[in-house]
């Protein structure tokens, strides 16, 4: 294992491999900021006409739009940081225990994000033959266009290795602790 300046090659593909999760996890709150400013920026209206502040549905309807956001980036974010915690348990060869809310929390990062992986899918082949399939306007849409498929594609290796040593551990145990399976 190459080692520079204090960095090895492990630590420096676990900082890589955790960084699309990062920059999906930060968009989902800053764009859960940005709905609550603009929320707020709805309800100081200019009063109309006679000096009275209009309180319309609209602004009922905005606040519970923001509350629904709010708590989609909740499970969203607390799902990464399930899948943070699942794949850094699979480095350690540690089995990470998986209950209810955790397993919410993966159900959510994948139906989050893997719609991302068809929607790449079927842009790749178009982006190769030269189509203009990514608007490039947004440099923060692009990025987390590009990050999305990461979470959900982490999430299923993830998921795959804690089986792996689960199911390795459950063998070892039979087989009286010693780490191999009768056979």
């Amino acid at each position: 294992m190459k080692v520079l300046n204090g960095w090895s090659d492990r630590k420096m593909w676990r900082v890589l491999s955790a960084l699309p999760i990062g920059v999906v996890f930060f968009d989902l709150i800053y764009g859960f900021v940005l709905n609550v400013l603009q929320g707020l920026d709805l309800q100081r209206a200019v009063p109309d006409s006679e000096g009275v502040l209009a309180v319309t549905p609209d602004i009922a309807f905005n606040s519970l739009q923001i509350v629904a956001n709010g708590g989609m980036a909740t499970v969203v974010c607390f799902g990464l940081a399930v899948v943070f915690l699942l794949n850094r348990s699979v480095r350690r060869r540690q089995v990470l225990e998986i209950g209810v809310f955790r397993m919410l929390g993966l159900v959510a990062v994948l139906a989050f994000s893997a719609p991302s992986l068809w929607e790449w899918a079927n842009a790749l082949p178009l982006l190769l033959k030269g189509a203009d399939v990514v608007n490039t306007g947004n440099a923060r849409y692009v990025l987390t266009a590009l990050c999305m498929p990461f979470p959900a594609v982490s999430c299923v290796i993830g998921l795959v290795g804690r089986f792996r040593l689960q199911t390795a551990s459950g063998r070892a145990a039979k087989s009286g602790g010693t780490g191999k399976a009768d056979g």
